[in-house]
């Protein structure tokens, strides 16, 4: 690798620096104060990293920019660390007055070390023996400046670990563990940056590396405040490490054999008998592997991740329990029995999650251990609580809510349920994306803390319980609509029990009574035409008279007849697919002649494609042609009716607009009735049970009808029915 290239690498070593600065700008963090105290640590880590390209630049930078450039850097690595400690007293809540003390000695010893500085002020202190040695200014130099950036790390770290301890597992205290790492990357990184030994920058570009490491993982831990758990991640990266390691040793040492076993062949060997050792060679391996791979798997698993067999141990237990799926009730209290004999605690609640109202998460009691009745807690949607539940499977610790910035704004009432509760951890139980409950508990028996092998325990009975859960949920709820739907199966079957017999008790009264009606109008005419067989004249006018009154009675009766028989006709109908498009131009035909006898226009148009409608077509028909036959009978000479057929959103209309006499408003309420009368024209007539059929016949196939009119200008009458959409 060349100089040049050498030096385009390293110059992008202070540049990630400030796109970490960037990086937080964007990310929005929301404590401003901290925000810059991390910039400022950037920028002079940035300075630092500066300082390493002089070493790449070749002829370019003079000797005099190159030794100004390293003393720059230099107190700029002391500085970082200063300003490290800085950014720390805003961070985390450790006690100021012994933070502020650290920090005013860091500062100092870092002005002492540009006073002392033997590259800045040459022979400011003379040379002096000390226990018998002799001290240069050097030495004195030497030894502050390495205070000035050892002092404020050890500070830190003293005042991080002193916090760490007396915290409880929580995503804060998950926080806390980062910002140590951050520490010990830090150390190890001016560690290796103080080493300058001329013409070796090997040792301060580790410094920087390791350093940006620290600084990356600084500024995800305050850019986030959901990390992974510090402890479980070191030992599955320990863990993949040591597995590539060893897969590496062993594939190294077959290929070695193997290039060993091919280059001692004897040089007469045969083409073919180089071939074939490679072929035995490579299966060999192949099966090497395949073997060792899965062996060193287990092994680091067991070195590294004991919780896993533990978890996999309890989810065996716990499939063996669980046999048919039970009701929620029974299986919530099945997976409390299964939290307290794992985790030994009394003290545990489970919740249903349900959406509420206005996007609020309300959090219903399922089981409990402790026999208690519980209420149920409504989260308001933009609670950071509720967003916490529904975005995370990580356990949320009472703790986090008390002390985090991003739970400052939950609500005082959430607050105070919380704390009646007296919970301190709560699980979210996820099934895919949807939060299905959350559980809650109090202290263990012990009175100890949940560690991190009880937060794997958790994890690993959530994501067993939670879609067993959701499917009990959703077999639960099925099962109560399965129930709800039968006994309203079982209603509607007795009303249309007790319906077609109602209507085969219509039918027989109108079959017994219609010719009771007309008895007596025939004797009464066979007596009147007795009468009126007599030459007297008054008795003859007496007859006609009363001939007259008995037609005017028979005619209502007949009528009424009529009707009973018509509507007994409506007992059952015939559902098929039809087009109401046709329907509407068949009903135009058989009124066709009515139409041309009162030279009415009858005009037909269909706006859209789709009229399949499911219906009986005769019936559909019949009512079609009463909405057409009352238009053209209540029109005027010479007038026109228009009939449309259309579509309204999910339903298709039929529409007939005359040009009549039109309806009173008084009584257009009244009009689907067949009881009013249209006295538009002063003749009295009435729509009969025309419009009362057609109002019935559509109501059956599930539409609705509409009638509009503005008197002495004409009617609109309208039908609509569902839409069918068909292949």
């Amino acid at each position: 690798m060349t100089l040049t290239q050498q030096f385009l690498l390293i110059s992008l070593l202070p540049l990630s620096f400030i796109g970490m600065i960037v990086y937080l700008w964007r990310a929005r963090l929301k404590r401003r104060p901290l925000f810059l105290r991390w910039s400022f640590t950037l920028l002079a880590a940035a300075v630092w990293a500066s300082s390493v390209i002089r070493f790449f630049g070749g002829t370019t930078f003079s000797e005099i920019l190159i030794y100004n450039w390293g003393i720059i850097g230099s107190y700029a690595l002391s500085l970082t660390a200063v300003l490290f400690l800085y950014t720390t007293l805003a961070y985390l809540p450790i006690p100021r007055k012994f933070g502020q003390i650290g920090l005013l000695l860091s500062l100092l010893l870092w002005g002492g070390a540009i006073v002392l500085d033997p590259n800045i002020w040459p022979n400011a202190l003379p040379n002096f023996v000390l226990l018998g040695q002799a001290v240069r200014q050097f030495d004195v130099w030497a030894s502050v400046w390495i205070a000035s950036w050892v002092l404020p790390i050890v500070a830190t770290w003293m005042l991080t670990q002193k916090l760490n301890s007396d915290l409880p597992p929580s995503l804060y205290r998950n926080q806390v563990q980062y910002w140590l790492v951050v520490i010990f990357l830090l150390l190890v990184g001016s560690g290796l940056g103080s080493v300058q030994q001329p013409g070796q920058p090997g040792w301060q570009q580790a410094g920087v590396l390791i350093m940006m490491l620290a600084a990356l993982t600084g500024t995800i831990s305050l850019a986030s405040t959901t990390l992974p758990d510090l402890q479980l991640s070191l030992r599955q990266l320990l863990s993949r490490v040591v597995s590539v390691l060893i897969i590496f040793g062993l594939t190294w040492g077959a290929l070695t054999l193997l290039v060993r076993s091919v280059r001692d062949l004897p040089e007469n060997t045969p083409q073919n008998g180089e071939i074939l050792v490679l072929l035995v060679a490579a299966a060999l391996f192949v099966g090497l592997f395949t073997l060792v791979n899965h062996f060193i798997r287990e092994l680091s698993r067991r070195l590294f991740l004991p919780g896993s067999l533990q978890q996999e141990t309890v989810l065996a237990e716990f499939s063996n329990v669980i046999g048919n799926l039970p009701e929620p009730v029974q299986l919530g209290q099945l997976f409390l029995r299964l939290v307290q004999a794992n985790l030994t605690t009394d003290e545990a609640w489970l919740f249903m999650a349900e959406d509420g109202p206005g996007g609020r998460l309300m959090l219903r009691p399922l089981a409990n251990l402790e026999n208690k009745t519980l209420e149920t807690l409504t989260l308001d949607a933009p609670s950071p609580v509720a967003n916490f539940l529904r975005q995370n499977s990580v356990p949320l610790v009472q703790y986090d809510i008390d002390t985090l910035d991003r739970f400052a704004q939950t609500p005082e009432a959430e607050r105070t349920m919380l704390a009646r509760w007296e919970r301190i951890l709560y699980k979210p139980l996820h099934a895919g994306d949807s939060l299905i409950g959350v559980l809650a508990l109090g202290l263990k028996e012990s009175g100890a803390s949940y560690d991190q092998p009880d937060f794997d325990l958790l994890e690993s009975m959530s994501r067993q319980i939670s879609p067993l859960l959701a499917q009990a949920q959703n077999v639960s709820s099925l099962r109560q609509i399965n129930e709800y739907v039968f006994h309203q199966n079982q209603i509607l079957t007795r009303d249309r029990q007790h319906l077609q017999e109602l209507v085969s008790l219509y039918s027989q009264f109108v079959d017994l009574i219609s010719p009771e009606l007309r008895r007596p109008f025939n004797t009464l005419t066979q007596e009147v035409q007795q009468l009126q067989t007599k030459d007297d004249a008054t008795t003859l006018k007496l007859a006609g008279q009363i001939d007259q009154h008995i037609s005017e009675i028979k005619l209502p009766i007949e009528k009424l007849i009529n009707i009973s028989g018509r509507i007994q006709m409506r007992n059952e109908f015939s559902f098929q697919l039809n087009r109401l498009d046709e329907i509407a131009q068949q009903a135009i035909r058989n009124l066709r002649t009515m139409a041309e006898a009162r030279r009415v226009v009858v005009e037909f148009n269909a706006s859209t494609p789709h009229t399949t409608v499911l219906g009986d077509a005769a019936q559909l028909t019949e009512a079609a042609q009463h909405l057409l036959h009352n238009a053209i009978k209540f029109n005027k000479i010479g007038g026109v009716v228009q009939v449309e057929c259309g579509l309204a959103g999910s339903e298709l209309f039929l529409r007939v607009v005359d040009t009549g006499v039109g309806i009173p408003p008084e009584r257009l309420d009244t009009v689907w009735s067949g009881l009013a009368k249209l006295k538009a024209n002063g003749n009295g007539r009435s729509a009969g049970m025309g419009l009362a059929l057609a109002r019935f016949i559509i109501l059956a196939h599930g539409g609705r009808v509409e009638a509009q009119s503005k008197y002495g200008a004409g009617s609109v009458f309208t039908i609509y029915l569902p839409l069918f959409f068909d292949d």
